[in-house]
């Protein structure tokens, strides 16, 4: 017995999920049923963009899943916060709305997966966005459903930032999706009118009303039925079936997607028997190839206030900026705090960039405090491209199964040596001439640091900018798990569509690639129907 049959039932209502449960239920005549573990998106703390801080450590909309000890990181567990909610990680991420190296797309393509070039995706890129600035320059699209613009009033630190690294030769970019990746400039945001615009907001809100769509919320999925090498549906993890006539599709992420299919049998035999798992279909691919943005901080602290930060001078304008953003939406709380950024390449030979740096204009506490009593402002050098792969397998967690998260940080030394090489150009933007109005009075690591006290640093402090992706790899080869129309090696009736598919990581944030996917992966099952 069931508790409901659809032509489509999508798992996960995340930054591809929501998008896809959009464009099916645009064709009338298929019913589509959207499966989300978390909640409905009601909390002030998704759509404030400065409560981005809370949303990371709010455990009733995010995993907080932590990796397994990394043995190139200390052997320390790294957090890995994940959306639980309707918009998914799109609900609690910065919002920041970057694309990626037209490159990146086109080594998918040069890889055997036809029709991900970097011609075949811009499209889909195009299809969802709503550039209050660029719209009709050739890069840039209006009309979709995603609203993407600058931030109202980004902090002063902000030019200094740019200006530093215009001082020490780098470019000025105002358009990280446009013409180049590369250089230092302002991101641009997935916001409208001051408020973060998650999936959820920008492609399920305008289409709630359709017959056709049923949307559940606190539905977790357990694993996907399948009978006869075909998907036949998904068990909610309370014993309750729901039935796909045409295609059950996978949406829950770069964690979850891969633990789903293990928990319904598909991967490798050997480790599901260990698991006490019925195997299903071997795909050993499957939780293999996880990659992720590793990253560092350069932490600076400011004698001026004019860097966000709280003391007891500040409190005035922390008070303004309560105010400034209830009556007109701009201001402090409009922040998404992540405000710049910069790609650079650390060698000369390289033909795309290999980090990236975030700006963060205001004072950064240690974890697993939120605030910090002072000013200042820090730096986050990103590894854009990492050699070292991962993996997401499972643990017995009760009646059930826990994900285990290892993305092996540095374990490729070429990793650990282009993040260092990154994380001394920011330390050199951060002690150029511009920011010297601040008066900065410590810096963490200190100026003098050798190499080698800046890799023990990064050993002791690195942290990831929550970017998993590529364990269920697209591709022929044998680890791979889905082919070039997302469809899953072997099974029919099964897709994977998220940043999961992934073959290697973008070079940049993983939000807008994952809607792009979303798109992309709708049209294909359409197509696909016919």
């Amino acid at each position: 017995m069931s508790d409901g049959e659809f032509d489509y039932v999508i798992v996960g209502a995340g930054s591809a999920g929501c998008v896809l449960a959009n464009r099916l239920s645009e064709d009338g005549n298929a019913t589509v049923c959207l499966l989300e573990a978390g909640p409905r998106d009601r909390s002030w703390q998704i759509h404030v963009p400065l409560a981005v801080m809370w949303a990371m450590m709010n455990e009733k909309i995010n995993w907080k899943f932590n990796s397994a000890p990394q043995r190139q990181a200390g052997g320390r567990s790294i957090y890995m916060p994940r959306g639980m909610t309707l918009g998914g990680s799109s609900a609690i991420n910065g919002m920041v709305y970057v694309r990626g190296n037209p490159a990146d797309y086109d080594d998918w393509a040069e890889a055997g997966n036809a029709g991900w070039s970097w011609a075949d995706v811009k499209p889909y890129f195009l299809k969802s966005e709503n550039n209050e600035q660029f719209a009709g320059d050739g890069h840039h699209a209006a009309g979709g459903p995603l609203n993407v613009t600058f931030l109202s009033d980004p902090n002063p630190v902000v030019d200094t930032f740019v200006a530093a690294a215009e001082s020490l030769q780098h470019r000025h970019n105002p358009d990280f999706n446009g013409e180049t990746e590369e250089g230092f400039g302002i991101h641009q945001v997935t916001q409208k009118k001051g408020r973060r615009m998650s999936t959820a907001t920008a492609f399920l809100d305008p289409v709630r009303g359709r017959k056709n769509l049923t949307i559940m919320t606190d539905a977790p999925v357990e694993r996907v039925t399948l009978e006869g090498g075909c998907a036949t549906g998904v068990e909610l993890t309370r014993g309750r079936k729901i039935l796909a006539r045409r295609e059950v599709i996978l949406s829950a992420g770069a964690i979850t997607s891969p633990k789903l299919l293990l928990q319904s049998g598909i991967g490798d035999a050997s480790e599901l028997q260990e698991y006490g798992i019925e195997a299903k279909h071997q795909l050993p691919g499957v939780g293999r190839n996880l990659q992720d943005h590793a990253s560092i901080h350069a932490i600076v602290r400011t004698k001026s206030r004019v860097p966000v930060g709280f003391s007891v001078a500040a409190l005035p304008r922390l008070a303004w900026s309560v105010v400034n953003y209830a009556l007109r939406r701009r201001g402090l709380w409009s922040s998404n705090m992540v405000e710049a950024g910069g790609f650079v390449r650390t060698r000369p030979e390289l033909t795309r960039p290999d980090v990236q740096f975030v700006l963060m204009p205001g004072y950064r506490a240690r974890p697993p405090r939120l605030i910090a009593y002072g000013h200042g402002y820090a730096v986050t050098t990103v590894l854009l491209r990492p050699k070292s792969r991962g993996s997401v397998t499972l643990a017995k967690n009760g009646n059930g199964f826990a994900p285990v998260i290892d993305p092996h940080f540095f374990e490729e030394p070429e990793d650990m040596e282009t993040l260092l090489q990154g994380f001394k150009e920011s330390r050199r933007i951060l002690e150029a001439e511009p920011f010297q109005q601040y008066e900065p009075f410590h810096y963490q690591p200190e100026t003098a640091a050798s190499d080698d006290d800046l890799r023990q640093y990064i050993l002791e402090n690195s942290a990831t900018i929550f970017h998993p992706v590529g364990t269920c790899k697209m591709g022929s080869d044998a680890d791979a798990v889905v082919d070039e129309r997302l469809r899953v090696h072997g099974v029919q009736g099964l897709r994977v569509a998220d940043a999961s598919i992934m073959p290697t990581i973008c070079g940049g944030n993983t939000s807008a690639p994952a809607i792009m996917i979303g798109e992309k992966a709708s049209d294909m099952i359409k197509e696909d129907a016919i």
